[in-house]
């Protein structure tokens, strides 16, 4: 019966939810002080140290506040994306099930509590630590407590007083094969792991490659604008700028062109990008697999429920005897045999269970499931396996004991000598004769139809062996059943192609149905490889050929580990599903491994990369592109941020060079670089995906975020703001005060780059091409960061702070053409650029 429901709820009241202990997260002050360990601020707190030192009172200030508005921005940001990362994490909770209120229930693994019984089967992470208290054939994998690589076999508990690890399972371990109940006696920290994690120190979290890239990327631009700035301090000095005045200009330049940030900008954007691949039920477990998505040459993908519905219809019956459609199927015209064989080898109801099983049974009627059923109930089983492609159960059959053994064709053929033949005579089954079945068997596969055999037969005792039930069986006869392809699935495998991916089909199916299915769903032209011709070739001429194939059939999981890295050999990036526990290799060893969230075992979802909520091949290519995207719009706000940076370092560097006075003070940068720096560069990073995304190549798995092509836009950029900046800035010098042209240059930089945001959506789309709308953050933060900029220069009290003066009809006559400048650059280089 297992517990009720009140029970359960009781018992967590007590025990509290099944999880691990975990490290305690920081508090909002602990990550508000952490903002204060970065460069970037340590220099603004060096900046403030200088001016009050030099009497500057309200630089100080201004300069203090905008530390602070600097540390509340970033705990602001980190929070959004710790947020939108547990948001993911929860998704993808693993699920346990149970025998509750006398049913067996599905229920989250965290509301397990003492006293449950738990039901395992092979793929099944275990959840707790438990007492086996019914065991067939269970074979558990303690490798993550004990080291050994070989699964242990359990046996039942035979009493409460002898209880040894061998009648026990454990949380954190793997059901590889076999099934089992289980009483539950620990959960949470109570459990054995849980005690080995409590004595676990907090481990470091890993950044992503991505990071890393944009971390050395900070530090070696870092270096050379601080070498920029001390020459652009020495000939200030040497121009007789006041010392006070070029110090804190140059650490001022130095905080506004080190981007710093940028690696937490990149962890943000991508966390908000796995949130959004959430949504559209692609579940991310590690942020490096976003990076790797944008990569993928080949998605090997699984038939079953991934290119199909996973909703099987019986369509077809054949035997020696008869031939049955669909509409034919009912109790009086399938032979009885056959139905007692669908029934009792099966280990579905109506409504649970593997959809093949639930197909076999779904047409006959409940009381006649019932009387099998109690009539022959079941004794021994050797369960179903990838390797072995069949299942067989012994039941009690009056005095003897009857054996039932469904799966692929050619394997129950082989453990058969006899057939059941016209008018219910048993006949010695002959090559010819499987032959000849064998034949039927692949014509019906070629409509794309999924074909099992079925067969039974007798033993006087009970088996004591798996080698003692499958042999000598009569062959009943052919079951014939359909799946659905999933709609959208065409039109995924089309944007495959045409992004320069290529779609494999891999399945334990016939070589036929296989091929008949890839045809019907455009697959590329290629050959059809068997478990059997893999078997045959070695892993050189297997990585050789492989480009030439489109469809693995009669595939078994380690075949799996054996095709990824054949593709790898041929430089490819592949994406593998899988959702049976001994896909896992093969999940692990793919660039990225995908499970299935629906059929998927927890041993497989543990090995993967990313989760498929739906089960769906579309989801995947759906996936590529959301990664795709989130990478292209790293890409955008990094060169966004470079040219403005670099374009302030050339207008200082060249003022001085000149002659000019800095046009630029320590507070407009330092205010300039909260406002282009923050929100609308984020916002960049919030791009919706541009159609045409998925019309180009996948990217090179070593490609650098910036290739010369990038570099060369970071540059044409830099260049255009600060020409258009400078110049700004010595038209009205030349022709009024200092403070002006400083107003002058200081919105003309700042417009700028708000203007230049529009064209810095695409390196390749024209400004004109794109929908403002599609990207309403980035419009309302166009929008704040302008009203920061009018603050700054109309409000009396802060323009004095910031040395800025009113523009008059004149200054705007220059401000607003050049600010135009590097947008109309950034467009008429894009026309230059395109093909």
């Amino acid at each position: 019966m297992g517990l009720s429901s009140e029970e359960a709820l009781k018992k967590l009241e007590v025990y509290g939810y099944n999880e691990l202990p975990e490290a305690p997260k920081p508090t909002l002050m602990a990550q508000f002080l952490e903002q204060f360990k970065s460069i970037l601020v340590l220099i603004l707190i060096v900046a403030a140290v200088i001016s009050a030192f030099f009497g500057e009172i309200i630089d100080t200030l201004v300069i203090i506040g905008i530390t602070i508005l600097n540390a509340v921005l970033g705990v602001v940001q980190q929070r959004r994306a710790e947020s939108a990362l547990e948001a993911v994490k929860k998704l993808s909770n693993p699920i346990s099930k149970v025998l509750r209120d006398g049913k067996i229930q599905t229920i989250p693994s965290r509301e397990i509590v003492p006293g449950d019984l738990l039901i395992l089967e092979a793929g099944d992470k275990v959840n707790c630590d438990g007492v086996l208290v019914e065991v067939h054939g269970l074979m558990v994998d303690e490798s993550t407590l004990t080291g050994e690589s070989v699964p242990v076999t359990k046996v039942t508990a035979t009493d409460s007083s002898n209880i040894t690890e061998e009648s026990m399972v454990f949380m954190g371990t793997a059901v590889t094969k076999g099934r089992a109940k289980v009483l539950v006696r620990s959960t949470g920290s109570n459990t054995k792991l849980g005690q080995i994690a409590s004595r676990m120190k907090e481990l470091k979290k890993e950044r992503t490659p991505l990071e890393i890239q944009l971390d050395v990327l900070g530090k070696i631009l870092g270096l050379t604008f601080v070498v920029v700035c001390i020459v652009i301090l020495i000939m200030g000095l040497l121009r007789g700028i006041p010392f006070e005045e070029m110090i804190l200009t140059s650490i001022s330049l130095a905080v506004a062109a080190i981007p710093e940030g940028l690696p937490a900008v990149v962890t943000i954007v991508l966390a908000l990008g796995v949130a959004e691949m959430a949504r559209r039920k692609a579940i991310v477990r590690n942020l490096p697999a976003v990076e790797t998505l944008g990569s993928v040459t080949v998605i090997c993908t699984d038939k079953t429920g991934t290119l199909t519905q996973n909703k099987m219809t019986l369509v077809e019956i054949y035997t020696d005897a008869i031939h049955l459609s669909e509409e034919e199927l009912n109790a009086s015209m399938v032979p009885y045999e056959l139905q007692r064989a669908m029934v009792l080898c099966n280990d579905a109801t109506k409504e649970t269970g593997d959809p093949t099983e639930i197909a076999l049974i779904s047409w006959l009627p409940d009381e006649v499931i019932d009387k099998f059923r109690a009539t022959n109930p079941r004794v021994y089983e050797v369960p179903f396996t990838s390797e072995r492609k069949r299942m067989s159960t012994v039941h009690k059959f009056d005095d003897k004991y009857l054996i039932v053994s469904k799966g692929a064709v050619e394997v129950i053929l082989d453990i058969c000598t006899y057939e059941l033949v016209k008018d219910n005579r048993i006949a010695p089954l002959t090559e010819t004769r499987k032959s000849a079945i064998l034949s039927v068997a692949e014509g019906l596969a070629s409509q794309g139809l999924r074909i099992l055999a079925i067969a039974e037969g007798r033993i006087d005792n009970p088996p004591h062996s798996d080698e003692e039930v499958e042999k000598n069986l009569l062959f009943l006869g052919l079951l014939c059943l359909k799946d659905p392809l999933r709609p959208e699935v065409k039109e995924a495998v089309e944007s495959c192609r045409n992004a320069g991916i290529r779609p494999v089909m891999i399945t334990g199916d016939h070589q036929v149905t296989a091929y008949s299915i890839a045809r019907e769903l455009d697959f590329p032209e290629g050959r059809v490889l068997t478990s059997n011709d893999l078997a045959n070739l070695s892993d050189e001429e297997l990585a050789e050929h492989i480009e030439d194939v489109s469809v693995f059939a009669r595939i078994n999981p380690l075949d799996k580990l054996k095709i990824v890295e054949a593709f790898q050999k041929k430089q490819e990036v592949v994406a593998m599903t899988g959702d049976g526990v001994n896909d896992a290799p093969a999940l692990k060893k793919s660039d990225i491994g995908v499970a299935m969230g629906q059929s998927g075992t927890e041993v497989a979802k543990e090995a993967s990369d990313m989760i498929l909520l739906d089960d769906n091949f579309a989801t995947l290519v759906s996936a590529v592109f959301q990664g795709r995207t989130i990478y292209e719009n790293i890409r955008k706000f990094v060169v966004y941020l470079l040219s403005c940076n670099i374009g302030e370092v050339i207008i200082m560097f060249f003022a001085i060079i000149f002659g000019y006075p800095a046009p630029l003070l320590p507070l407009q940068l330092l205010w300039l670089n909260l406002v282009t720096d923050s929100f609308p560069a984020l916002a960049l990073g919030m791009e919706p995906g541009e159609p045409e995304i998925m019309n180009r190549h996948p990217r090179g798995k070593k490609e650098p975020l910036l290739t010369g092509y990038h570099m060369g836009i970071i540059l044409t950029q830099s260049i255009a703001i600060g020409l258009a900046t400078l110049l700004s800035f010595i038209f009205t010098y030349n022709n009024g005060n200092l403070s002006e042209a400083r107003t002058v240059a200081y919105m003309t930089l700042v417009i700028s780059e708000l203007i230049r945001v529009f064209s810095a959506r695409s390196f390749e789309t024209p400004f004109y091409r794109t929908r403002i709308s599609s990207n309403k953050f980035l419009f309302y933060s166009i929008l704040g960061a302008f009203a920061l900029l009018l603050i700054s220069v109309y409000i009396p009290p802060l323009a004095r702070v910031f040395n800025n003066v009113r523009p008059t009809i004149r200054d705007l006559d220059i401000i607003i053409p050049f600010a135009f400048v590097p947008f109309i650059v950034s467009e008429i280089a894009k026309l230059i650029r395109r093909p």
